[in-house]
C-alpha cells in the first residue's frame, strides 16, 4: 500500500503562517503588560489565573530598578574619599575573581614564546643596525662599492614600497 501525501501550495503555507501570526498578536494584545512581582501578587490573591496566558513575557520598556541599596554619602571630603577608595578596591577584587587565569603550563609556554620572539627580533634588528652602520662608515670613507650597494638598496626598498599592491595584492597593509 503506497502512501500519498497531499502537498500544500506556497500560498496555503503563507496563509497558514499569517493566521498563526495574527493569533499570536491577538493573544498579546489581550493580555496587559504586568510585571512579574505584580503577577505573583495577583496570582496569590486569586485575581489572575496561572495558566498559559500568565506565562507570556511582555517587555516593560523601562529598566528594572536596582535591588542594591546605595551607602549614604558623607559630605566630608576625607570620609567620601576613603569610601570611594574602599569601593574601588572592592570592585577591583570582584572583577579579579571573574578572571579566567591561565594555568602554570600555559604561562610557561607563553613565556617561552615571548622570549623567543624577543631574542629573534633583537638579533634581526642588531644585524640590520650593524649592516647600515657599516654602510654609513663606508660611504663616509668615500667607498664607491658601498655607495652603489646603498643606492641599490634604497631603489629596491622604494620600488617594493611603491609597487607593493601590484606585487603582493592587498595582503600587506
Amino acid at each position: 500500500m503506497a502512501r500519498t501525501a497531499a502537498r500544500r501550495s506556497d500560498a496555503e503555507d503563507e496563509d497558514l503562517i499569517e493566521t498563526e501570526f495574527d493569533d499570536q498578536e491577538e493573544e498579546q494584545a489581550a493580555a496587559p503588560a504586568v510585571s512579574d512581582s505584580r503577577r505573583r501578587r495577583q496570582a496569590k490573591r486569586g485575581i489572575l489565573e496561572t495558566g498559559e496566558s500568565a506565562a507570556t513575557v511582555t517587555r516593560k520598556d523601562r529598566p528594572t530598578p536596582s535591588q542594591r541599596e546605595e551607602a549614604p554619602r558623607s559630605r566630608n571630603f576625607v570620609v567620601r574619599f576613603v569610601q570611594n577608595v574602599r569601593e574601588y578596591f572592592r570592585e577591583v577584587n570582584a572583577e579579579l575573581r571573574k578572571v579566567a587565569w591561565p594555568t602554570r603550563e600555559e604561562i610557561n609556554r607563553l613565556t617561552r614564546i615571548v622570549l623567543a620572539v624577543t631574542i629573534i627580533a633583537s638579533i634581526f634588528l642588531g644585524a640590520v643596525s650593524f649592516f647600515f652602520g657599516f654602510l654609513t662608515t663606508q660611504i663616509a670613507e668615500n667607498s664607491t662599492l658601498s655607495t652603489i650597494i646603498t643606492l641599490a638598496l634604497v631603489v629596491l626598498v622604494a620600488g617594493l614600497w611603491l609597487f607593493k599592491d601590484r606585487l603582493f595584492g592587498n595582503r600587506i597593509e
